[in-house]
């Protein structure tokens, strides 16, 4: 693992020997075992390289095949090792200590540019076909790690990270209007809802599941993976998809258990990140390895404002775990001192854009920073089992029922659910029959169910300038993939897999996961976003995802005698992440508006922000913020980091169109 980088010469010039030096040198500045790079005439390809794996300190990057009359820039870690092994009948002698970048080369002369299709792992590549003079780059499935690029008429570019890009192209390149009215209309954590663009206007994204091929006569991008196509699994018996369930999950985490270092977890107090510690920790300990878990949890002064089925400290919950494994070296982590404005500099430098999920990831790369200095070469976190691995509301489970006309089905799951939960019956069933008419008769419904829980405060409005979401049409798209204003909890299990299908979580938070492991030498991984995984739960039946009245059910009855039982049947309790957000900024709030009123003032951000939206949200707030100010706190800080964006960049807009 890595970071690569390359320029391809589409007209055979040549590429210049001080941009491939100064390119490198930028790479060259995150921590790594060993860099280098190859070049002949108009092709260029570099690469750093950490050894997260034992394989890896026998890799050469970039590789280059002589026999073949191909080279290889990787930034790779391949999961299916055996079965591509055994797929590519290669001789027992070799298999011992094979690279990744060997398999992901021996499946590029097997399959040419299908090769990704049998590839498993987190990766980006890039190879140098010199027989058909071509460039053949791709992303992962769910893209884990980044691939960005530019190109024009002359020449295609591409690097793990964007700031070489701008190199090449002199340091000049307009902001991304379109990035800009997406992150301001959004309410969302996300920031961004083309799934290709950034920031900048002329760097591109490579989507997750896809791959580029370039020549001289032109540029091919094909997607080779959809996983909506996915044969939907028919078994017998519940116990039967349970086995089926522990196969894919168990291999998903033990083979990211590979690893030169330690290996860590984000352990939280719930179904995800608690399956896979238990997994990781009885594998490790037949070796006599321990697991290294990092907790979250508020800080000192942090005063309690949830109620009583939110949980802002989950340490008892983790402790059934600790204490069921004694292989387990633990540490509860605080953050202590930091917050989401005072780390806004650095983690903004980090992503290299303005970003939305500040409540987070601040803590996130204190555990990172942590388990690097701790001497883990990986980092294990449950962030999309939600939509995989325990996957399972009744709201989704009720509305797919009703629209396949099994109401009885539907009937039976509310009468149990009352029951396991001991809520009134009627109640429940009112709730679902109410989100089910039309949504201008539910409006005010919606408004009641809002986590702000104030039936007396208007739904929150994004800070977006109405004439810049208008040219960009941002409110056709909200309404098309139902975010923002047109959230909804009617969604039936299908349309919630064709959102996730659509990638943009995935590729959001795999450009965190890439960042974070590049700034610390590590490789941040998510045995939840496995495509084994993906695939396996999008085939699954909804019936086993709630039964009995439990929701998240398959997960549940999956991991009895594995994951302890005060996790595995706490049926009532959420944890909260990031539940003292809000109070950690208290100290600096005074600064915070401080810089906000005068962003206020800028005539580039005046362009971008409705003033009228954040002026309410000002009077809305009195001398400090409340827990409850989620949305106006957030929009605060989505303004401020746009405009110390602008102001880094000396940006000013003056011939923007809107």
């Amino acid at each position: 693992m890595g970071a690569i980088c390359g320029i391809y010469n589409r007209k055979n010039g040549p590429i210049s020997e001080e941009i491939c030096s100064n390119i490198m040198e930028i790479i060259q500045g995150f921590p790594h075992d060993t860099s280098h790079s190859w070049k002949n005439g108009s092709v260029f390809l570099g690469n750093t390289n950490v050894h997260i794996t034992p394989e890896a300190e026998n890799e050469e990057l970039p590789k280059y095949d002589k026999p073949a009359n191909i080279v290889l820039a990787a930034d790779a870690i391949i999961d299916n090792r055996s079965e591509l092994i055994s797929i590519l009948n290669l001789p027992y002698k070799e298999t011992a200590m094979i690279t990744d970048s060997d398999l992901i080369l021996k499946a590029y002369l097997r399959w040419g540019t299908e090769c990704s299709k049998y590839l498993i792992g987190d990766y980006a590549f890039a190879i140098w076909d010199n027989n058909k003079k071509e460039l053949f780059c791709v992303r992962d499935h769910v893209g884990k790690r980044t691939f960005y690029f530019y190109m024009n008429k002359d020449i295609f570019a591409f690097c793990t990270i964007m700031k070489p890009l701008l190199i090449i192209k002199g340091n000049q390149s307009d902001l991304n209007q379109e990035w800009i009215a997406n992150y301001l209309s959004l309410l969302e954590p996300l920031h961004e809802l083309n799934i290709t663009s950034t920031i900048y206007k002329d760097i591109v994204q490579l989507p997750p599941a896809h791959s580029i091929s370039i020549t001289k006569k032109g540029t091919k991008i094909k997607k080779y993976w959809d996983p909506l196509m996915v044969k939907k699994l028919k078994l017998n018996t519940d116990q039967e998809y349970e086995e089926a369930f522990r196969n894919v999950f168990f291999e998903a985490v033990n083979c990211r258990l590979r690893g030169n270092g330690n290996i860590g977890v984000m352990l939280s107090g719930g179904l995800d990140s608690g399956s896979l510690a238990c997994i990781a920790a009885k594998n490790m300990a037949e070796s006599g390895k321990v697991l290294k878990t990092y907790t979250s949890i508020p800080f000192p002064e942090y005063k309690n404002w949830l109620g009583n089925n939110s949980l802002a400290d989950e340490r008892d919950f983790v402790q059934s775990i600790i204490d069921r494994y004694n292989n387990i070296d633990f540490k509860f982590c605080d953050s202590k001192g930091i917050n989401s404005y005072n780390s806004l500099n650095r983690l903004m430098n980090l992503l290299e854009h303005p970003f939305k999920f500040t409540a987070n990831f601040f803590w996130m790369d204190n555990i990172a920073s942590q388990c690097s200095k701790d001497g883990c070469s990986i980092l294990l976190d449950g962030q999309s089992g939600n939509f995989t691995v325990s996957f399972g509301d009744l709201t989704s489970f009720v509305i797919t029922m009703v629209r396949r006309g099994k109401w009885l089905t539907a009937l039976q799951e509310i009468r149990s659910y009352s029951v396991v939960l001991n809520r009134n019956q009627m109640s429940v069933l009112k709730y679902f029959l109410v989100l089910m008419l039309p949504e201008k008769f539910t409006k005010k419904y919606r408004r009641v169910f809002r986590k702000r829980n104030n039936k007396n405060e208007q739904e929150p409005k994004a800070p977006i300038n109405f004439k810049l979401s208008t040219c960009w049409k941002t409110d056709e798209l909200l309404k098309k993939l139902k975010l923002g204003k047109y959230y909804t909890k009617n969604q039936s299990l299908y349309q919630i897999r064709k959102f996730i299908a659509n990638s943009l979580l995935f590729s959001q938070a795999g450009e965190a996961e890439t960042k974070l492991s590049l700034a610390y030498g590590i490789i941040k991984r998510d045995p939840t976003r496995d495509k084994r995984v993906i695939e396996f739960c999008m085939s699954l039946p909804a019936e086993q995802f709630v039964k009995d009245g439990i929701e998240r059910s398959l997960i549940r009855r999956a991991m009895k005698g594995i994951l302890p039982e005060k996790i595995r049947l706490n049926y009532r309790v959420r944890g909260t992440q990031s539940a003292d957000w809000i109070q950690r900024l208290l100290p600096e709030w005074k600064e915070l508006k401080n810089e906000l009123l005068t962003m206020l003032e800028n005539d580039a951000l005046k362009r971008y922000i409705d003033l009228g939206v954040v002026e309410d949200s000002l009077k809305k707030i009195d001398e400090l913020p409340k827990d409850e100010d989620y949305y106006e706190v957030l929009t605060f800080m989505n303004i401020i980091a746009l405009g110390r964006f602008f102001s880094h960049n000396q940006y000013n807009p003056v011939n923007i169109i809107i």
